[in-house]
């Protein structure tokens, strides 16, 4: 078929732990997973990408990248990648001394009826859209998602933030994972980012990423049809795609 199936574990090199939500994936390609709980992770190469490049990327993490035939035969001699730590800079404090206003920048639809979910199947799925900041610094209190229907009990998503490069998502900026658990049926699912100080000087891309299969049931999120649109992506690593006509019902609560 030539289908090979991989799979993995990833571990820290520095504390040899295994390594949570980390993403693999084909480099602009729709091709990506996310590791689980424990580290491990599977996936399905195509012969067709083995000149292609697969990523390994985390958070404060240094990643890796192989050409995918050498991966492969990496993998089957020895399934283990290690991922070295990041030295983190601190960032400068940004201070401003004038009187902060709150603001809630992004899409406020509540939509039930006009909704849609996650279509790959594929971890490391992600959307999100693009926030216009009003001023610099702009600090970021809370992220808020309209969740129109939710069939599962717990859902399971990591919030990112990215600088952005020609209007496209580019790096991810954060220092730590943000996860996100909810057991909300309907309704605005709200994190408080007060304590993980996430200051932007500029406009920026902010998305939920599927990191953990729920097994069957829907989760819908609501659309509206004005406001900033959505851009998402169908695996770790692969490529963004805008859909003009749609947003979803994404926003961030800032001081600025």
């Amino acid at each position: 078929s030539g289908q090979t199936p991989l799979s993995g574990i990833i571990k820290s090199a520095d504390s040899v732990k295994p390594l949570a939500y980390v993403n693999i994936g084909i480099l602009d390609k729709g091709v990506g997973t996310v590791s689980d709980e424990n580290g491990s992770f599977k996936i399905q190469i195509n012969s067709i990408h083995h000149r292609d490049s697969l990523k390994i990327s985390m958070i404060g993490y240094k990643s890796k990248t192989f050409l995918v035939q050498d991966f492969i035969a990496k993998m089957e001699n020895e399934n283990t990648i290690y991922l070295a730590e990041k030295v983190l800079e601190l960032d400068e404090v940004v201070v401003t001394n004038r009187k902060l206003k709150t603001r809630t920048l992004g899409n406020r639809t509540t939509s039930k009826i006009i909704n849609d979910g996650f279509d790959s199947d594929q971890l490391g799925n992600e959307a999100g859209l693009v926030i216009k900041i009003k001023r610099s610094p702009t600090y970021i209190q809370s992220f808020h998602a309209s969740i129109a229907k939710n069939e599962h009990k717990e859902i399971k998503f990591r919030l990112n933030f990215y600088n952005l490069k020609d209007g496209l998502p580019h790096e991810n900026i954060l220092k730590e994972n943000i996860i996100l658990k909810s057991t909300i049926k309907s309704g605005i699912l709200s994190v408080d980012l007060r304590k993980y100080n996430i200051v932007m000087e500029e406009d920026f891309f902010v998305s939920l990423e599927w990191i953990e299969d729920f097994g069957d049931g829907d989760l819908k999120f609501s659309i509206g049809f004005l406001g900033s649109p959505v851009i998402y992506r169908e695996a770790s690593q692969g490529y963004w795609i805008v859909i003009d006509a749609i947003g979803p019902g994404f926003n961030v609560k800032v001081k600025h």
